[in-house]
C-alpha cells in the first residue's frame, strides 16, 4: 500500500514541473516517450512470440500488427474532423489504451480462446480463424498508438518536422531500452514496463480542462498494472511442438534456472530420464548416461555433459571420426553452444582449445556444471568476428551440427546462418595449419536435403581454393542418422583412409564418401532404401554440381553471405510437384517458415488493398492528388524498410550479434533520420527540392551495394568501440537524408489537400508492413545487393511522383 503511495505522489509532484512547459512542447516529449515506448514493446513482443512459438511466426504477427498503422490512417481519413476537434480528450485516451492492450493482449493470447499453435495452421482450418483473432490482439495496442501520433501529425502539420524528429529519436531510444530491458525483466514483465511508459506519455499531454478525471483514470491505471506485474505476471503459454514441451512432459524433469537476455530466454533444466546420445553406434553395449539440458526461446540449445565419463560416449559417434586420424594440438570450436563439442575435446590431451560462443548465458550456464579444464579458453563472441580477428591455425575446426533429430518442418528457412555459407568456410579453410581439418555432423533428413546441401558447400569452397580434385580432401562417414563431413587442407593420405574404413568397420558405420570408394561398403551396416544420397552426394563432388541444382527438387544451391539461407530448400516451382508426392499437408512442412512468409506477405497485401485501395472509393470526390500520395509514400515506405533490413542484415557480421545490429541500425538509423526531419523543417517546401533529396537517397545507396559489403569487410578486426564509429557514419550518411521526403511530403500535401495528409499516413503505414514481408522473400530469392537496389529505385518513383504531380 505504501508502494501504491509512494507512485501516486511520485506522479503528483512530477505534474506541475511538467505542466509548466508549453503544450506543444509537452507534445513533442509525449510522442517521444509514446514512440520510446512502441519500439520496446514491438521487439519484447518478437521475443515473447519466439518463445510461445518460433522466430518466423513472431515476425508474421508483428508485420500484421504494424498494419495498424496503416488502419489508423484510414480511420483518420474517414472521420478526420470528428476526431481532430475533440483531440484534447481522445489523444490522451488513444495513447492510455495503446498502453493498457501492450499486457492485455499478451494476457488474452494466452487463453484457451485465442491460443494459436502454427504447426497447426496447415492441418486444422480452425486454427485459421484463431491466428485472425490472435492478430487482433495484438493488432490494437499498435492502432491506438497510430491514431494517437496521426492525430497529432495532422493537428500540428506546421510543426511536422520536429515532431517527426521525435517520433524517429523517441523510435531509435526504444530500440537501446529494451537491450537493458532484455537484461533486467522476464519476458512477461516488459509489456507491463513499456505499458506504464505509454500512460506516461498520455499523462504529460493531460489538457486543463479534463485534467482531474483523466489524471485520475490514468493513475489508477498505472496502479493496476503494477499490481498485476507484481503479483500475477503473465503466463508464457509455450506450443506443445517446441522442444522444451516435449522436455517437461517427461517425469520429474525440473526447471533449475531461467534467465532472460538480448540472445533469448534461457531455461536450465534437470531430469532423471533425459539421455543425449546422437547417431549412437549401433555396436554401443554400455549404459547412455544422464544429462541436463539448455534450451533457449523454449527450444533445444543442446545437452549439458557433467563428467568425463559421460562425454566418453561420444567415442561412439561419427563425430569422432577426425580424432580416429590424428592428435590435434590446436582445436577451435566455433557456435560452441552448451559446450559439449569442447567438454570432450577437453578431455583428449588437448593443449589448447578455443571455445566460442556469442551467448553468454549459455556459457555460463554450462560451464558452471561442465567445469571445463584449463585448456579451454572461452570467447564470447560470433564465429566469424572470431575468424576475422584472430589469425591462428588450427588442427581442427569443429563446426555446429546442422538439423535435429526427426527434422525441424523448414522452421529455420528463414533464418540468417552466417557460419554455414561459402564465404564462412572459406574463411575458416584459411585458418587450418598445413593438415588441418574441418569437421560438422549433420543430422539425416528425407527428402534429402541437408546432407546434399552441405556437400556441395564444401565441395564449391574447395573449387574456390583452386582445388580441381574435391573428391581427394573430403571424406563422410554415416551413422544410422548422422552423417560427420570431414574437409582437409591436404589431400588425405592412404593411411587416414584406412584409418577411417576400420573406425566405420569398428562401430558399424557406412563411408557416405571415401577415396576409392566402393559401391558395396557405402550401405552395409545402415542400409538405406532409396541410394540417390550415394549418386547425388557423388555429382556433387565430381563437378556436376550445376545440373543437380538445376534438375532437383530442393534448392541445394550453396548459402553465401548475400542469401545466408541455409536451411531454405523451397523451389516455388516445385512445390506443387512435391505436394502430389508427399500430400499438400505433409509438403507444407518440408519448409514451414518459408511459407509463413509467403502467407504474411499475401495476408498484408489483401489489407492494404482493403485499408488503402477501398477507401479511395469514399473519399475520391475530396481528393485531387490519388497518383502522387500513393506513389510517393508507398515509395517512401517501401525504400526505408528495404534500407533498413539490408542494413541490418549486413552488420550482423559486423558486429558479430544479430542483437548489437538490430540495436545500432534501428537506433542509428531512426536517431539520425529523426535529425534529417528535424532539419528538413527550416527546407522551403516544393517539388524540385523534395526531387532533389530522393536523388541523393538513391546516389548513396547504388554504390553502397557494392562498397559497403568491402568496407564491412575490411573493419571485421577492428574493436567493437571502432565498429560502433564505423556503424554510426555507414548508417548516418543515407538515414539523415531518409528522414526529409516524410515530413516534406506532409507539409507539402497540408498545403495542397489536407484531407489527404491522414490517408498518406496510412500509406505510408501499410507499405512499410508489406515491404518487411517482400523483403525477406526477395532476399531468399535475389539476395541483399538486389534488395538495396529495390530500395534505390523506391526512392527513385518517390521522385518520380513529383514530375507527375508538376505536370498536374
Amino acid at each position: 500500500m505504501e508502494n501504491k503511495k509512494l507512485t501516486s505522489c511520485t506522479l503528483c509532484s512530477l505534474y506541475p514541473q511538467l505542466m509548466s512547459f508549453s503544450y506543444f512542447n509537452r507534445l513533442i516529449f509525449s510522442i517521444g516517450l509514446l514512440s520510446v515506448s512502441m519500439i520496446a514493446f514491438q521487439l519484447s513482443l518478437m521475443q515473447y512470440l519466439s518463445i510461445v512459438q518460433w522466430y518466423h511466426f513472431a515476425y508474421m504477427v508483428i508485420a500484421i500488427a504494424l498494419l495498424g498503422f496503416g488502419a489508423a490512417g484510414t480511420f483518420l481519413a474517414l472521420f478526420r474532423n470528428s476526431l481532430i476537434q475533440r483531440i484534447k480528450v481522445l489523444l490522451p485516451l488513444f495513447i492510455t489504451l495503446s498502453g493498457i492492450f501492450m499486457p492485455l493482449s499478451l494476457w488474452l493470447s494466452g487463453q484457451p480462446l485465442f491460443r494459436f499453435d502454427t504447426y497447426l495452421l496447415f492441418v486444422e482450418q480452425k486454427e485459421i480463424w484463431r491466428l485472425l483473432l490472435f492478430e487482433l490482439l495484438f493488432f490494437l495496442p499498435f492502432f491506438f498508438c497510430a491514431l494517437a501520433i496521426g492525430m497529432v501529425f495532422i493537428n500540428y502539420a506546421d510543426g511536422i518536422g520536429k515532431l517527426y524528429f521525435s517520433n524517429l529519436v523517441g523510435s531509435g531510444l526504444g530500440g537501446i531500452l529494451i537491450i537493458a530491458l532484455f537484461w533486467m525483466a522476464s519476458p512477461s514483465l516488459i509489456p507491463f514496463v513499456t505499458g506504464l511508459l505509454t500512460l506516461l506519455a498520455s499523462f504529460v499531454i493531460l489538457s486543463s480542462h479534463r485534467r482531474t478525471l483523466l489524471m485520475g483514470i490514468n493513475i489508477v491505471t498505472a496502479l493496476m498494472l503494477l499490481f498485476f506485474a507484481i503479483n500475477n505476471p503473465i503466463h508464457i503459454s509455450i506450443s506443445q511442438y517446441k522442444s522444451l514441451s516435449r522436455s517437461l512432459d517427461l517425469p520429474d524433469t525440473t526447471i533449475e534456472t531461467s534467465e532472460n537476455s538480448p540472445y533469448g530466454w534461457v531455461q536450465y533444466i534437470t531430469s532423471p530420464v533425459l539421455r543425449y546420445a546422437p547417431g549412437l553406434s549401433l555396436s554401443y553395449t554400455g549404459e547412455v548416461p544422464v544429462i541436463d539440458a539448455i534450451f533457449n526461446n523454449a527450444e533445444w540449445a543442446g545437452p549439458v555433459l557433467i563428467s568425463q565419463e559421460d562425454s566418453k560416449i561420444l567415442n561412439y559417434t561419427t563425430s569422432a571420426a577426425a580424432l580416429e586420424i590424428m592428435d590435434p594440438q590446436k582445436v577451435l570450436v566455433l557456435g560452441a553452444g552448451t559446450g559439449i563439442r569442447t567438454h570432450y575435446y577437453s578431455f583428449q590431451d588437448i593443449p589448447q582449445i578455443d571455445h566460442v560462443e556469442p551467448n553468454p548465458l549459455l556459457s555460463k550456464l554450462s560451464s558452471e556444471t561442465s567445469n571445463f579444464g584449463s585448456n579451454v579458453n572461452q570467447h564470447q563472441k560470433d564465429g566469424r568476428s572470431y575468424l576475422s580477428e584472430n589469425k591462428e591455425l588450427y588442427d581442427i575446426i569443429s563446426i555446429p551440427d546442422i538439423g535435429s533429430f526427426g527434422g525441424t518442418a523448414g522452421l529455420n528457412a528463414i533464418q540468417e546462418e552466417y557460419l554455414l555459407t561459402t564465404d564462412s568456410f572459406s574463411q575458416i579453410y584459411d585458418h587450418l595449419n598445413e593438415n588441418g581439418i574441418i569437421s560438422i555432423t549433420v543430422w539425416m533428413d528425407y527428402p534429402y536435403r541437408n546432407p546434399l546441401k552441405i556437400t556441395a558447400t564444401l565441395a564449391e569452397t574447395l573449387a574456390q581454393k583452386g582445388i580441381e580434385d574435391p573428391e581427394n580432401y573430403l571424406i563422410a562417414i554415416r551413422s544410422w542418422n548422422t552423417i560427420t563431413y570431414l574437409m582437409k587442407r591436404k589431400a588425405f593420405s592412404k593411411s587416414e583412409i584406412d584409418g577411417l574404413r576400420n573406425f566405420c568397420d569398428r562401430l558399424s558405420f557406412d563411408p557416405l564418401f571415401l577415396p576409392g570408394i566402393s559401391s558395396e561398403e557405402r550401405n552395409t551396416y545402415n542400409s538405406l532404401e532409396d541410394e540417390n544420397l550415394f549418386k547425388l552426394t557423388d555429382r556433387l563432388i565430381s563437378g556436376d554440381r550445376k545440373d543437380v541444382y538445376e534438375t532437383y527438387d530442393f534448392n541445394l544451391r550453396p548459402a553465401t553471405d548475400d542469401r545466408p539461407y541455409f536451411s531454405q530448400f523451397l523451389k516455388w516451382k516445385n512445390f506443387s510437384h512435391l505436394q502430389k508426392l508427399f500430400g499438400d499437408q505433409s509438403a507444407s512442412f518440408f519448409e514451414l517458415g518459408y511459407l509463413i512468409a509467403a502467407v504474411t506477405f499475401i495476408q498484408s497485401l489483401l489489407l492494404a488493398i482493403l485499408l488503402i485501395v477501398l477507401p479511395l472509393f469514399f473519399l475520391k470526390r475530396k481528393m485531387n492528388n490519388k497518383s502522387w500520395t500513393l506513389l510517393y509514400f508507398a515509395g517512401i515506405g517501401i525504400g526505408f524498410m528495404f534500407v533498413e533490413i539490408v542494413l541490418i542484415q549486413r552488420f550482423i557480421l559486423f558486429l558479430g550479434h544479430p542483437v548489437y545490429s538490430v540495436a545500432a541500425v534501428i537506433s542509428f538509423m531512426l536517431v539520425i533520420s529523426g535529425i534529417g526531419s528535424w532539419y528538413s523543417s527550416n527546407l522551403k517546401i516544393s517539388l524540385i527540392s523534395i526531387r532533389k533529396i530522393a536523388l541523393v537517397i538513391a546516389g548513396i545507396l547504388v554504390p553502397y551495394t557494392i562498397g559497403l559489403p568491402w568496407i564491412l569487410d575490411t573493419g571485421m578486426g577492428f574493436d567493437i568501440g571502432i565498429k560502433m564509429l564505423f556503424a554510426l557514419v555507414l548508417i548516418g550518411i543515407p538515414a539523415f537524408f531518409m528522414g526529409m521526403p516524410f515530413p516534406l511530403g506532409l507539409r507539402y500535401l497540408s498545403e495542397k489537400n489536407e484531407q489527404e495528409v491522414p490517408w498518406a499516413w496510412g500509406i505510408n503505414g501499410c507499405f512499410s508492413v508489406i515491404s518487411t514481408s517482400l523483403a525477406t522473400i526477395l532476399a531468399i530469392e535475389a539476395g541483399f545487393t538486389v534488395l538495396i537496389l529495390f530500395g534505390a529505385v523506391a526512392y527513385l518513383i518517390t521522385m518520380a511522383s513529383c514530375f507527375i504531380q508538376s505536370r498536374s
